[in-house]
């Protein structure tokens, strides 16, 4: 099984600063914008936990926490950027 490269500090704190960029505009999204918001906010919790998570655990280097964590996050940048798509519109 072929490892996940994971995603870098920079990475993570890009996507911070996304989310907060989209934080504010919360009040401005459309229902369907929030409800995809509202998902978008749980997967944060989750990648945050799981950010934790691999800290605490680096020194074990633990494949299944690295590809969660990487799966995760791609899942929410892509979220993410459709949110800022279906803003534009």
């Amino acid at each position: 099984m072929k490892k996940p490269h994971p995603f870098s500090l920079h990475d993570f704190n890009s996507l911070a600063q996304l989310r907060d960029e989209l934080a504010l505009q919360a009040h401005l999204f459309k229902a369907e914008a929030k409800d995809r918001w509202e998902l978008a906010e749980q997967r944060w919790d989750e990648l945050q936990n799981q950010v934790h998570a691999a800290r605490e655990s680096i020194d074990k280097s633990s494949f299944e926490v690295a590809s969660a964590t990487q799966l995760l996050f791609e899942t929410l940048r892509d979220s993410y950027s459709d949110l800022r798509q279906a803003l534009k519109r």
